[in-house]
């Protein structure tokens, strides 16, 4: 579900429009209808002098009536009629040519108190799937205890996968029917949730609002949009951005899709001193919606893979269990002065733990008197192997298992940059990092 600015589509009256015909902070032509008679829906009158034919209903709520344009339907008259009895709700439905093509799903249960007046009505693409919606605010009560409800109804579009995504949140959806054209749906609780957080006073409350429920939508469902999760990471970088007292030479975070559920993984490394060692610390959101460090399979005082670099391979396997991707890392330690340790092995993020495999290793030992490198490799199942077997092994050990090999691309960024930043900055910093990351 796509986040974008609410593009806001009006043929007659602009977004908030109050029951004077008014907008909030914009004045608009007065509608011009006829009043209704006991004739019924699906008639038409002339209006003023020019001939212009107006529909009109019994019970229709003339200044909250209006000519507008729906997708699917064109030029089309949106009525509001007033609820029949104290306790009941009005009604909503579209005429066009003279007769009713559409009336608005309702709920079963009707909204506590007495119906006052219909306080606005919107046209606007809400739920951003591309199509335009229609959001109505009624007043209830009496005296001075009255309160605003939204009636949002969604137009039905093939792109909103928002109730796919959320099967629980599906009794709260009414369906509209309809056979001449578009249908729209109810979300009852989409209406809850904006009552809740005092959103319907004003149409301007809510008009932001679509992105906000469904990242509460998301977190009911133990889940998060990348974009929350990114700016969680930026809230607790207090947590993640804490500095070791050695091999810190080198010390960058990035922000990468290592697994496929959806969460995306921050790695903080630190690289440096006599032996050029790494240290890596793995992070992600729970379902809690907290910072979770991963547990990892590495050995305490073991250097860990060099896994600052720009780009890496991938093997990607498929099974029952979903996709694992198998990063291939290598790293490169300064054991004494003519002596160096190589290794090659892979990465997975599997169930928030992180798992190296060892694949291969390289001892390259400088001796004699003409200080000659004397090279000895081995596999992980302590075969002999030449130095060409080892740089090609990952790719002979994944081959061999049919996996499919990718590229993966990553973006680096200094620590040190964060220092001083606000929350926004180091979640846009965040931000490129991920959107540096690749992976094809």
């Amino acid at each position: 579900m796509k986040k974008a600015g609410i593009i806001l589509l009006m043929a007659v009256l602009s977004f908030g429009i109050t029951g004077c015909g008014k907008s909030d902070g914009e004045i608009v032509a007065e509608p011009q209808w006829e009043s209704a008679d006991a004739s019924g829906a699906g008639n038409e009158k002339e209006a003023g002098g020019d001939g212009t034919k107006v529909p009109f209903a019994e019970g229709m709520i003339p200044e909250q009536s209006f000519e507008t344009e729906l997708d699917g339907w064109g030029k089309i008259f949106f009525v509001s009629v007033m609820p029949q009895g104290e306790s009941g709700a009005p009604k909503f439905m579209l005429i066009k040519n003279g007769e009713t093509v559409y009336t608005f799903p309702e709920p079963s249960k009707n909204p506590d108190g007495k119906f006052e007046a219909v306080s606005a009505v919107a046209f606007q693409d809400y739920n951003k799937d591309g199509k335009k919606d229609v959001i109505v605010l009624a007043e209830y009560g009496s005296g001075e205890n009255r309160r605003n409800e939204a009636m949002v109804f969604l137009q039905e579009n093939s792109d909103n996968m928002f109730y796919l995504d959320h099967p629980e949140l599906k009794g709260y959806k009414v369906d509209g029917k309809t056979e001449t054209g578009p249908s729209f749906y109810r979300d009852t609780f989409l209406e809850e949730y904006l009552s809740r957080q005092k959103l319907t006073e004003r149409m301007a409350d809510l008009s932001d609002s679509w992105a906000d429920y469904v990242d509460y939508a998301d977190s009911l469902a133990g889940s998060f949009s990348t974009e929350r999760q990114i700016k969680i990471f930026a809230e607790n970088r207090a947590v993640w951005m804490e500095g070791m007292d050695y091999a810190n030479d080198v010390f960058r975070f990035t922000v990468a899709g290592l697994s496929n559920d959806g969460r995306p993984v921050l790695i903080v490394s630190n690289q440096g001193g006599t032996g050029i060692y790494t240290y890596s610390n793995f992070y992600k959101i729970d379902k809690k919606g907290e910072l979770q460090k991963l547990e990892t399979s590495f050995q305490e005082g073991d250097s860990q893979p060099d896994i600052i670099r720009e780009s890496m391979t991938v093997y990607s396997s498929f099974s029952t269990e979903g996709i694992k991707n198998h990063f291939i890392v290598y790293d490169l330690i300064k054991d004494s002065p003519g002596t160096y340790f190589e290794r090659v092995s892979s990465l997975c993020v599997s169930d928030d733990f992180v798992l190296e495999t060892p694949l291969a290793s390289l001892q390259t030992v400088y001796e004699g008197e003409g200080y000659s490198a004397h090279i000895t490799g081995e596999d992980c199942s302590g075969n002999a192997l030449t130095k060409e077997e080892y740089e090609n092994f990952a790719d002979t050990y994944y081959g061999n298992m049919g996996l499919t090999k990718k590229m993966a691309a990553f973006k680096w960024i200094d620590v040190k940059t964060l220092e001083g930043m606000s929350d926004e900055e180091v979640e846009k910093l965040l931000t490129e990092a991920y959107e540096g990351f690749s992976m094809e």
